[in-house]
């Protein structure tokens, strides 16, 4: 049961992290993140690392209650998906003709990707 529930909220999330790439979001709320700094790094930037990270807090949790996610290989193939997701996710803004596709933000998906599947083939 409990293992149901930590991969539903791996698709939630993913789920979640496609609409809010493809959805327009206001000009208020992109200026306040690109204006905006935590630790000398553009906020916008370091949430897009930090939404990609989470997979690798659903990782853990799904150890913690010992899913199985996949039959071989689940660490280095969950981090295949990670890498992926992170990289169509900034990709898919190509195909919106309201959102823009930027270089930077796939650098810092990249990055929290990388992070996360670190923490994901090192447990």
């Amino acid at each position: 049961m409990i293992a149901r529930s930590v991969k539903r909220l791996f698709w939630l999330w993913l789920i979640f992290l496609i609409v809010l790439n493809v959805i327009p979001i206001g000009n208020d709320a992109n200026q306040s993140l690109s204006r905006n700094k935590i630790f000398q790094i553009r906020l916008d930037y370091f949430t897009h690392a930090l939404m990609i990270l989470c997979f690798a807090w659903i990782w853990l949790l799904g150890k913690i209650h010992q899913v199985s996610w996949f039959k071989h290989y689940e660490a280095f193939k969950y981090s295949l998906i990670i890498i992926y997701a992170g990289v169509i996710l900034e990709l898919l803004q190509i195909l919106v003709p309201w959102r823009s596709y930027n270089p930077v933000d796939m650098a810092y998906n990249i990055m929290g990707a990388g992070l996360a599947a670190v923490i994901v083939l090192s447990s």
